[in-house]
């Protein structure tokens, strides 16, 4: 009886970790890089969600949380001024029960834009978008690493 009662247990735990292996992904990302001359670069990191999901825009505060984007630092480059986000922002009151916020947020797609000079005649920029996206639920907030090359004339 003891066997059949720790093999259950071990089964359970086995489905349990293969289900939450299988982690949901609404997001599809991309990246590209424009050239404005005079070493400065726009990095424009794209996202499409699938139908009914939502990423939180960078300026949401709430319970949730938003996307942002983090840089590695090194002296190859600067950033130029603030992330901008090109899309058709979403602003929701939501009732939380005992308190509402606005939530700010992206259904389909949006693009985040962060300008950059470099400082050198080639430069490696690695960075990260983390975001949290929902449906009728949120999953756990997630990132996005990417890495690019930049060479100035």
């Amino acid at each position: 009886m003891k066997k059949t009662f720790f093999l259950l247990i071990f089964f359970s735990f086995a489905v349990a970790k293969i289900t939450t292996a299988q982690l949901v992904s609404p997001t599809h990302w991309s990246y590209s890089v424009a050239d404005l001359g005079d070493g400065e670069f726009d990095i424009s990191i794209s996202v499409s969600l699938d139908e009914g999901w939502h990423i939180f825009s960078k300026d949401y505060v709430g319970i949730s949380v938003p996307a942002s984007l983090t840089l590695e630092k090194n002296d190859d480059f600067v950033k130029v001024g603030e992330l901008k986000e090109l899309g058709e922002m979403i602003k929701e009151e939501i009732d939380l029960g005992s308190e509402k916020e606005i939530a700010m947020f992206y259904t389909s797609r949006v693009v985040f834009v962060q300008t950059v000079k470099i400082l050198s005649k080639d430069a490696v920029v690695k960075g990260s978008m983390e975001y949290m996206t929902c449906k009728k639920v949120c999953v756990p907030p997630a990132t996005f690493d990417f890495e690019v090359k930049l060479h100035k004339d």
